[in-house]
């Protein structure tokens, strides 16, 4: 007896000796994942779709205080066509309310709010005797012609035309930044809550006719009857958002007595009724366009109800081809049932850890779906096989067929956990939380799978076996022309002619895959349809203002009190005018741009004193209007950013404009080396390495904080300073500026990437860009080695890894075609639908070598193969791939492309496990010589 055999018969009993038992057991915790599954929400984060181990990420965080992050949310308000321009009453009536609704938004950085009505949006102008300023729109701001005239002047002094306001001064923009973390409660924002708030109190409030006013229908608390505590100006749509609003809750503050604090009351949607009404704001000449990450997690939501529908009807589907293929409803129940439950289980385990499930993510279960499918497919044809061809009862069939797969298929499934949990290596969370999200998964497979479905295997009534044989037989020899053909493969004509185009496929997927753009191939946002609502609000924008939604933001480091130097400022400047006059480049601001608009008023607006002053005291003149709000120079001087503004965000744009940004970073250094004896390079690069030290400590304490807070409610600053660890962080920012206030020596200044929406993008770009083929190949070295465990012998990793391997390029060249760019939402997809592919060519493998030990010859051996577990590969990869081809219908861009992507690989896996996998394995693997007149007799080696 081996090993393995022995395994199996320790093993045996647990599953079969008492099947009500460990049924019962199944069930019950089947129920509790259930139910803990029920109250996972969509979980969204900014920070964890963007890799915060890269250089440019380590940069945004340390100047995040001083100059935002690139989680922003702009709400754009423009006048539709033939209504003419922004200063009229009404319209800044919209623009003023809707700039109270975005500063009272849950999470947003109320001081980076900023509009025509907040008070950082100024104007100077030179008048008789000196200079004049103010507030664009003034605080005594009333609806009259004098005061819109008052104001357009203004915007126009000011220069605002093109940013806060349209080009043609139509609509106006309203500038906000939300903070991932509560600072003061260390709760993370949730993104959900924020869009719906957006769509219904911003867009809602200017473009619905109508109002819902909700009034308590009895009394609550000591709140009486009749109280409105709510309004919306939206009602939700579709069967589930009904159904999901009833969880919605009111907050309302209720205030007993006038002597007493308001209390706030959270009031549920079931205790009130709503009362519609005509909408006062409502404006029928205004669009609102609304952009961000939090609205786009919003659009995803909502298209997530059909994205579930597609779902249930790709089950629905497989279940109608399932019993077709089976012949028995009930048995086609099983390997649905039993992909369901591991789905829950999944869901389940993934709430325990504490994670919820990404809108991004989405594909996932999905996937352990799909490869449940595959298995248990495989597990109820052996199971039909076992009562048609060897006579057995469904006890027997179960138990033979247990022991037949139950080592090849648990090693096929821990072969894609070994795959899916090296994903993680890439140091991005929601990645991370991806491959933990399937591990998961692939865990509850072995369960359900290996344990569960064996023991329904024995109370299926087949009736009369004989029939239900002869009934098998029949149906198994439809096929059997098409099995007879494809054993063909094993002869040396057919399998070097398959192993050729196989080559030759390969040469073409390693050109063509070299096409394969790394980051966003298109404008807008490729997870949504290029005219869904989102895509439609971003060209609006981009369309009619100057400075569009594509920005990037380049640290200037310097020293303390640096803008009020020349030089320094005008190192910044040149660096202004080459990105510039960069490829892809809208237009740049920065603190010497802004200094040369200052200068010139200063000097009666003659042109030629549009330049940046020599003269240090003059310079200081010039910067003194420029407020640290403005975003463009810490307060110490010690950063100042360069705001560039890109026409897109296309990842070819992004490499040009980093490539820049580096060459001049090393031209101006080595100009300045050159004026400068006393440093070098070395000097310089260790001063920098101190800065960012200093700038990673002062980050870690600020996390530490936010953990701490949560953890404990309520906890005062005496505390937290009293707290070991931060006792310890606090000390490691004091030698961090010890250290870096050693270097006493100046610098040239350090263009440090980089901020900005467009610099997360960068990053994330470069990050995709370093580790697509490494991870795959770790991959793919980990999936290696589980096959060579499966079956200790090499010929199984050539046989089973070379169409696996020719399948991914295959697929890098399939993203090409389809414009599909490799990001952070697609690099695990490849690697994941590995795992659905492995399967296939562990299972042909197996039975086929087993076959080959045998006895049998090779084209005896391979039609038996196809018999036994062939038929079920190919069925189990055109059932997925129909069900994905209804993908193609929904309205998430990203599902598209996916759909496409993994009817492809599903496909080809099967193609590569039924015809290049025998192909191979044919000039490999040898049949057991029989003595004569011995008969083969099929049986498993392990």
């Amino acid at each position: 007896m081996t090993k393995s055999q022995k395994i199996l018969r320790a093993i045996e009993p647990l599953i079969y000796a008492r099947r009500w038992l460990t049924m019962g057991i199944l069930l019950v915790l089947t129920v509790f994942f259930a139910a803990v599954a029920a109250t996972m929400k969509p979980d969204a984060g900014y920070d964890k779709s963007i890799p915060l181990e890269h250089d440019y990420m380590k940069v945004l965080k340390q100047y995040q205080a001083e100059f935002g992050s690139a989680n922003n949310v702009l709400v754009a308000l423009i006048q539709k066509d033939g209504k003419g321009e922004i200063y009229n009453g009404e319209f800044l009536a919209s623009l003023k309310a809707a700039t109270d609704e975005v500063f009272f938004l849950p999470g947003v950085d109320r001081s980076r709010v900023s509009s025509l009505f907040t008070p950082d949006v100024r104007y100077v102008e030179v008048v008789e005797g000196g200079f004049k300023g103010g507030n664009v729109i003034p605080a005594e701001y009333q609806p009259t012609e004098e005061m819109y005239t008052l104001v357009k002047g203004n915007v126009n002094k000011g220069g605002h035309v093109g940013r806060y306001t349209t080009n043609d001064q139509r609509g106006a923009m309203i500038y906000s930044e939300l903070l991932e973390v509560d600072p003061v409660s260390g709760e993370k924002l949730d993104y959900v809550a924020v869009a719906r708030i957006l769509e219904d109190k911003v867009r809602g409030r200017f473009m619905s006719p109508k109002k819902y006013v909700y009034k308590l229908t009895s009394d609550y608390e000591s709140i009486p009857a009749g109280t409105v505590v709510g309004e919306r100006f939206s009602l939700p749509q579709g069967f589930l958002n009904k159904a999901l609003d009833g969880l919605y809750k009111f907050d309302y503050k209720y205030q007993p007595n006038p002597d007493e604090a308001p209390q706030l009351v959270r009031i549920g949607i079931q205790h009130t009724s709503y009362e519609e009404i005509d909408n006062p704001q409502y404006n029928p000449d205004v669009n609102v366009h609304i952009l961000g990450f939090a609205k786009v997690v919003g659009d995803i939501i909502e298209e997530l109800v059909p994205v579930v529908g597609f779902f249930l009807l790709t089950l629905v589907l497989t279940q109608l081809l399932l019993w077709a293929y089976l012949g028995s409803f009930k048995l086609a129940l099983l390997p649905l049932v039993c992909s369901i439950t591991a789905v829950i289980w999944e869901f389940g385990l993934l709430k325990l850890f504490g994670k919820g499930l990404d809108p991004f993510a989405i594909l996932v279960p999905f996937l352990i779906l799909s490869i449940s499918v595959s298995h248990g497919v495989q597990y109820c044809n052996a199971w039909v096989s076992e009562i048609s061809m060897n006579k057995r009862n469904s006890f027997d069939a179960s138990l033979e067929t247990w022991r037949r797969l139950a080592i090849y298929g648990t090693m096929a499934i821990m072969t894609g956990v070994v795959g899916f949990a090296l994903i993680g290596l890439i140091p991005i969370d929601i990645i991370r939380e991806m491959s933990l999200n399937a591990c998961l998964g692939m865990a509850a497979i072995i369960v359900t799978n290996k344990v569960m479905m064996p023991i329904w295997l024995t109370w299926i009534d087949i009736g009369d076996p004989k029939a239900f044989a002869e009934k098998q037989e029949k149906r198994d020899a439809i096929f059997d022309p098409l099995w007879h053909l494809l054993s063909q493969m094993t002869n040396p004509k057919p399998a070097i002619i398959s192993i050729l185009i196989a080559g030759l496929l390969l040469g073409w997927s390693l050109w063509k895959g070299k096409e394969l753009q790394v980051g966003d191939s298109q404008a807008g946002v490729p997870e949504l349809l290029p005219d869904s609502r989102y895509n439609n609000d971003t060209a609006a924008v981009q369309a009619n203002f100057a400075i569009g939604t594509d920005i990037i933001k380049v640290i200037a480091e310097t020293e303390p009190e640096a803008c009020v130097k020349y030089d320094v400022m005008d190192q910044i400047d040149r660096f202004g005018w080459r990105m510039d006059n960069t490829e892809g480049v809208q237009s740049t601001i920065s603190l010497p741009w802004a200094a040369r608009q200052v200068n010139l008023a200063f000097s009666e607006a003659s042109p030629k004193y549009k330049v940046l002053p020599r003269n240090q005291y003059t310079m200081v003149q010039a910067i003194t209007p420029i407020p640290t709000s403005s975003g463009l120079l810490s307060a110490n001087c010690s950063a100042m950013a360069v705001m560039v503004f890109t026409r897109d965000h296309k990842a070819s744009t992004l490499e040009r404009i980093v490539h820049e940004v580096g060459v001049f970073n090393q031209e101006n250094a080595a100009e300045f080396y050159e004026l400068h004896d006393d440093v070098n390079a070395q000097y310089c690069a260790d001063k920098l390495t101190a800065r960012r030290e200093l700038g990673e400590a002062k980050v870690s304490l600020q996390r530490q904080t936010e953990k701490l807070k949560k953890a404990k409610k309520g906890i005062g600053d005496e505390e937290l300073a009293a707290h070991p660890k931060i006792q310890e962080l606090t000390a490691a920012i004091g030698a961090a500026d010890e250290k870096h206030k050693s270097f006493d020596k100046v610098c040239p200044v350090n263009f440090a990437l980089a901020s900005g929406q467009v610099g997360v993008m960068a990053a994330t770009n470069e990050e995709v860009h370093r580790l697509e083929k490494p991870i795959l190949y770790i991959v793919y070295i980990g999936i290696a080695i589980c096959v060579f465990l499966s079956f200790f012998e090499w010929q199984s990793i050539v046989a089973i890894m070379m169409p696996l391997a020719l399948v991914s390029w295959m697929a890098y060249a399939v993203m090409a075609i389809l414009g599909i760019g490799m990001k952070t939402a697609t690099l695990p997809v490849v690697a994941l639908a590995a795992g659905v592919g492995v399967d296939y060519g562990i299972y042909i493998y197996a039975t086929f070598a087993d076959a080959l030990a045998a006895g049998y010859r090779y084209k005896e051996a391979y039609f038996k193969t196809l018999k036994m577990t062939g038929k079920a590969v190919a069925f189990t990869g055109l059932t997925l791939a129909f069900g994905v081809a209804t993908w193609l219908w929904s309205g998430l861009q990203f599902q598209r492309d996916m759909g496409k992507l993994l009817m492809f690989m599903f496909i080809a896996n099967m193609f590569g496990a039924l015809l290049l996998l025998p192909a191979i394995a044919t000039f490999l693997l040898k049949p057991k010589q029989l003595a004569p007149g011995e008969q083969p007799v099929f049986k498993p080696r392990h």
